[in-house]
């Protein structure tokens, strides 16, 4: 006790030590009760990386709220991701939930496809990107085989895919809200609806979200719908 507070237990006598020490050992537990407490991360996961689009309404969260700490994980299939606890909240693209998730629809976005100019050849999805998210909305772009047999350049998740297009590789069909915000990119075709594609914010149907959790989805729900409705993303 005398290396870890200043008072002097020499210095001590009487009544006076008999109450200075337990209000000393009760401020040592008091300190030790707390290492530890520090929440975990909440952590996740995008389909095909789209949750790296998010990043300003990440951002807005975090000074909003400094005491609910996050992590972006690398999974393409946040279905999976969510549902085998490897995440906690998946940022997903699906048209239908499965019965084992439980999440709200935030918004319905739309594709079309951009380049920084015409005439550009179009670029595809890689292997890892087909196997893990075969078919779905994304299948507006060639991938795997196809995409191999056609000599595309190919990528493996949606930021790459835009990256790639703001590069001058290729064209690809991209989502116009993330697209239309780059003021180096054109659009040159319309939006096809049958690509249209449901955004949802979603967690384990049998865990409840808690606190931080329940709060990052409440603010992405609104922050997400009211960016994706100024372009023609929104829905």
């Amino acid at each position: 006790l005398e290396q870890r507070f200043p008072l002097r237990l020499a210095s001590l006598h009487g009544g006076t030590a008999r109450n200075a020490l337990p209000r000393e050992a009760a401020a040592m537990l008091l300190d030790i009760s707390h290492i530890g407490l520090r929440s975990a991360p909440i952590r996740i996961a995008g389909s095909g990386g789209i949750a790296s689009e998010f990043l300003p309404e990440l951002a807005q969260f975090r000074r909003d709220h400094p005491d609910v700490p996050i992590e972006l994980l690398g999974e393409l299939d946040p279905l999976e991701a969510v549902t085998q606890r490897r995440a906690d909240l998946g940022i997903v693209l699906v048209r239908a939930l499965p019965l084992r998730l439980a999440g709200v629809q935030v918004t319905t976005l739309q594709q079309a496809i951009y380049g920084i100019a015409e005439g550009l050849p179009p670029l595809g999805w890689g292997y890892e990107f087909d196997a893990v998210l075969p078919g779905g909305a994304w299948s507006s772009n060639p991938a795997g085989e196809v995409a191999q047999v056609a000599g595309l350049a190919t990528v493996n998740s949606w930021p790459q895919l835009k990256q790639a297009v703001l590069a001058g590789i290729g064209q690809a069909c991209l989502w116009c809200f993330a697209a239309d915000e780059e003021p180096a990119l054109a659009r040159l075709a319309p939006p096809e609806p049958r690509h249209d594609c449901q955004l949802w914010l979603v967690h384990r149907a049998k865990a409840p979200p808690g606190p931080g959790l329940s709060r990052l989805i409440a603010f992405l729900q609104g922050a997400i719908a009211a960016r994706c409705s100024k372009d023609c993303g929104g829905a």
